[in-house]
């Protein structure tokens, strides 16, 4: 069986790699796609983010990096990929999900959500807390793997 899990991944930090580790445990592929959302001001390229993705989960085997410019359920489509995993960290993002797994359930009757709560050591995670650390150059290994930590070097000295 096949999975997804999507978010702008701006960048992907070990909050969202949690819930990775939890989709390659339970499906034999995992798709792991940066999306854009239009609301969201970013400070990495949709190339640089599937780089991240893929140094980031490189460890799981049975996961592919993907970045896409479109909807999510166009992209289930194109894989047939009928299951999507999405993580929360507190109860406003449970709700946001909750009513997001029923669009995506009347999009197509197929497609089924799985919301994973993010453990505790990962809940005050946010892309948006670490892109500011990086742009104050503080100190990333509590928020990034390693090798997003490197990307993310290479990348500012470009």
């Amino acid at each position: 069986m096949k999975a997804i899990v999507t978010g702008s991944f701006d960048p992907i930090t070990k909050g969202h790699l949690e819930i990775v580790k939890y989709a390659s445990e339970n499906f034999d592929t995992v798709y792991v796609v940066a999306l854009i959302n239009e609301e969201k001001d970013y400070m990495f390229t949709m190339q640089q983010k599937k780089e991240l993705i893929k140094a980031t989960t490189s460890e799981f085997k049975n996961v592919i990096a993907d970045a896409y410019n479109g909807l999510t359920a166009d992209y289930m489509h194109q894989k047939n990929i009928f299951t999507i995993i999405r993580g929360v960290r507190n109860p406003q993002d449970e709700e946001y999900e909750q009513a997001l797994a029923q669009k995506m359930k009347e999009f197509d009757n197929r497609f089924e959500t799985v919301i994973i709560k993010t453990s505790e050591e990962f809940k005050n995670i946010s892309s948006s807390k670490v892109r500011e650390k990086i742009r104050n150059n503080e100190e990333l290994s509590c928020f990034l793997h390693q090798n997003a930590i490197d990307l993310v070097k290479k990348y500012q000295k470009n």
